[in-house]
């Protein structure tokens, strides 16, 4: 089987640490990346393991039918350049191993990667350019929505709405033990570690056990 090229727009630690993770990983390498796009260091003559960072431009014009996956953690920065691939008519990678995925009815958008043992549950619903980072947990009937990135050892239970662009940090849970969805809004941020059982609104930063807004603990503490 012949390993597909793949650009990668980001050049940080993050994207070496996803082309390790779903790049080389078994039964089957998903892809060699062949160029990192960075906005700031492209064109300068750097490499990383040998392979070249350019510019946009430069992958615009020389690199421009290899589709890309864009390697950066933050869900806001990756729809910006997400868009700004797509209006540059740039086609989207996917990383994930289908043979992993043993639940069934699972959809997953273009764009998106599935780290190392993660377990998905049976019709879940996954967004484009989401990243799901090594050893996380799904539970079934779950959706994520698009640009959400979950971070590694986080546990989805129970039903749970994910809308677009939420950022889950590490070890992180967010636990539905009722009928009816647990809505996590779009734009939030649960911090590491937190234990989320309540909805959370759209743009609030949650953290703790049990999860609280930022800004009232800050007050709390201030007591």
């Amino acid at each position: 089987m012949s390993t597909p090229p793949v650009v990668f727009y980001g050049a940080s630690g993050h994207a070496t640490s996803i082309r390790d993770e779903a790049l080389v990983v078994a039964p089957y390498p998903l892809g060699m990346v062949v160029g990192y796009i960075d906005d700031f260091r492209g064109d300068a003559g750097e490499t990383i393991d040998g392979t070249p960072v350019v510019s946009f431009e430069t992958w615009r014009t020389t690199l421009g039918d290899v589709p890309v996956f864009v390697a950066v953690g933050d869900p806001r920065a990756r729809r910006v350049l997400a868009e700004r691939v797509s209006a540059a008519g740039g086609r989207f990678a996917s990383l994930f191993h289908v043979a992993n995925m043993s639940a069934r009815h699972i959809s997953v958008g273009e764009g998106t990667c599935i780290g190392a043992y993660c377990s998905i549950g049976t019709s879940t619903v996954i967004g484009r350019h989401v990243q799901i980072l090594p050893l996380v947990t799904i539970d079934a009937d779950c959706t994520v929505g698009d640009f959400t990135t979950i971070c590694p050892s986080a546990t989805i239970y129970g039903r749970v709405a994910i809308e677009a662009g939420v950022f889950v940090g590490v070890g992180a849970r967010i636990v539905n033990e009722s009928d009816e969805p647990l809505m996590i809004g779009a734009g939030a941020t649960i911090g590491a570690g937190a234990v989320v059982t309540r909805p959370v609104r759209a743009g609030v930063k949650v953290a703790g056990n049990p999860a609280q807004e930022l800004r009232r603990l800050v007050a709390m503490d201030k007591v």
